[in-house]
């Protein structure tokens, strides 16, 4: 990392008022992950993983800009591709894990 590089992420920091804000955008992937109570488990050349073991769910999404997330079923692999926008709307994700065949 050059000084110059350095100074360019500095200078893009957003520090207001002595508080540096590191929550990632409301209309982005990860607030919503976030929100839903995935978190990071790994990056790798096809992208991101987010992860909830309790209830086994997966999320996968190529980078921090993409419009769409795959959320899997950890146990049955069953999966759906869903944008940014609908992902906002859902308030559940059911998996086998979390709730079996109950309905």
């Amino acid at each position: 990392m050059t000084d110059e590089t350095t100074a360019t992420n500095a200078a893009a920091a957003d520090v207001q008022d002595g508080i540096l804000d590191l929550r990632p955008p409301k209309s982005g992937i990860v607030y919503q992950l976030l929100r839903l109570g995935l978190t990071f488990d790994h990056k790798d050349a096809d992208g991101e993983t987010w992860t909830d073991y309790q209830r086994g769910v997966t999320a996968t999404f190529t980078d921090r800009q993409a419009t769409e997330v795959t959320i899997a079923d950890m146990d049955t692999k069953d999966s759906e591709t869903i944008t940014a926008t609908q992902l906002a709307q859902v308030t559940e994700i059911k998996t086998w894990r979390s709730d079996g065949a109950g309905d």
